[in-house]
């Protein structure tokens, strides 16, 4: 079995693509569209790994990596 993965990104559709890529091979894919969202997603369904965009609104890539570790 893959492991999970969770795909943030501001923009919904580049998201949504990313996640629908990754489970067409296999993975277990979700997409947040901002880093509060993706906090509170991961605080009932952790994930592997975190794929973020860098630059977002409100939270950057970066300052949610620095809550995530």
């Amino acid at each position: 079995m893959k492991g999970s993965i969770l795909i943030v990104d501001d923009q919904p559709d580049v998201a949504e693509l990313l996640r629908d890529l990754l489970r067409k091979r296999g993975f277990e894919a979700s997409a947040a569209t901002s880093g509060l969202e993706c906090l509170e997603h991961l605080r009932t369904d952790p994930a592997d790994v975190v794929i973020a965009d860098v630059q977002m609104p409100g939270m950057s890539g970066i300052e949610l990596c620095t809550r995530l570790r």
